[in-house]
């Protein structure tokens, strides 16, 4: 059983010289920390941290590992760019050998993914800057994940 967290990054800045490079804003930066915060119980034992290269997600993916006192570092990793696909990320989840893992990405990723591991239709679940879902997995594959819950940052 893998235990998957699936977290966009914070809110970012509307442009910069190209969309790799925006950074989070003060308030994204800000959301991401309560946010964890408010999951440390949840993500005792997280194993490793996967996040997409661009900047705000790799911004993100520092602030969970400074909230959870983490010393590994974030495996970047071009297959969380928002126009990944679904499935050759799920194929290399499959073969890991960690057992729970937090993969930091952009819309439309994220949702494509929660929505291709639970086997909801699409638009169901909402994945605003900052929110967490937690899916529970014995194969990484389409339909075949439990959502656990889904967290949104407040206001």
């Amino acid at each position: 059983m893998k235990t998957l967290f699936i977290m966009r990054h914070g809110q970012a800045e509307p442009r910069a010289a190209s969309d790799s490079e925006r950074t989070l804003t003060q308030r994204g930066e800000a959301d991401v920390h309560q946010m964890i915060t408010s999951l440390t119980d949840e993500l005792v034992g997280l194993e490793h941290v996967w996040t997409s290269p661009y900047r705000r997600a790799r911004q993100t993916a520092a602030i969970v590992n400074e909230v959870l006192d983490r010393g590994a570092e974030p495996v970047l990793t071009d297959l969380l760019v928002p126009e990944a696909g679904v499935e050759p990320l799920c194929e290399q989840i499959q073969t890991c050998q960690e057992s729970s893992l937090m993969l930091v990405s952009h819309m439309p990723l994220v949702g494509e993914l929660l929505h291709y591991l639970t086997g909801a239709e699409p638009g169901r679940y909402s994945m605003g800057t900052s929110s967490v879902a937690c899916v529970a997995v014995d194969v990484v594959a389409a339909g075949l994940g439990q959502l656990r819950w889904l967290h949104h940052r407040e206001g």
